[in-house]
This record gives structure tokens, sequence and C-alpha cells, in this order.
């Protein structure tokens, strides 16, 4: 299974600087991807962050319908509505375009 693989040996790789303080009262959070909520992946978050994992299957639930809560949504999402209006397009040009695919 990749992404407990990437639970095992990636993410710890990537958590290495982090103080250890900080590690023991971070919460791991997660989308409802059946990758994420699989048999072998539960286990191991349940006991690599009891009760401190937001996904499908834990303690936490992600609440239903509220992007709000995943922090790209705060920005990322933002910064790319921005990035992809920032320039006016001329539609019939758009639509010629597509019309000749």
């Amino acid at each position: 299974d990749i992404y407990v693989n990437f639970l095992q040996h990636e993410l710890p790789a990537l958590l290495e600087d982090v103080p250890l303080q900080t590690r023991r009262q971070a919460y791991y959070q997660h989308d409802g991807a059946h990758p994420h909520f699989s048999q072998v992946v539960r286990p191991y978050l349940n006991q690599q962050f009891p009760n401190r994992w937001i996904g499908l299957g834990g303690a936490q639930n992600w609440p239903p319908q509220s992007p709000g809560f995943n922090p790209l949504d705060c920005h990322v999402w933002g910064y790319m509505k921005t990035m992809a209006y920032a320039r006016k397009v001329n539609r019939t040009e758009v639509f010629s375009k597509f019309s000749s695919l």
C-alpha cells in the first residue's frame, strides 16, 4: 500500500525537524480518499496519532461539506483563483479554439 509506505517511511523523515513536543500534540489531517481510510491505514494512524487524526474512520471525523477546515482552502485555492482570473479572457477567441479541436 503506497499510502501506508508514505506514512511509515516518508512522513517521519518530513517531521524530523519538528520538535518532539510539537509532534506529540500534532493532529494528522487528510481527506476521504479511499487510500486514507483503508483497513491498514486506520490502525497505523490510531497507533501513531491516537485520537489525533482527522479523517474517515478516525476519532475526529472530517466534517462533511466543510472545505473551510482544509488548510489548502485557506490560501492555495484562493491564490489559484486569483491567478486564473488575473487576465481577462476573450470568450469568442476561447470558443473558436475549442470549436476547432
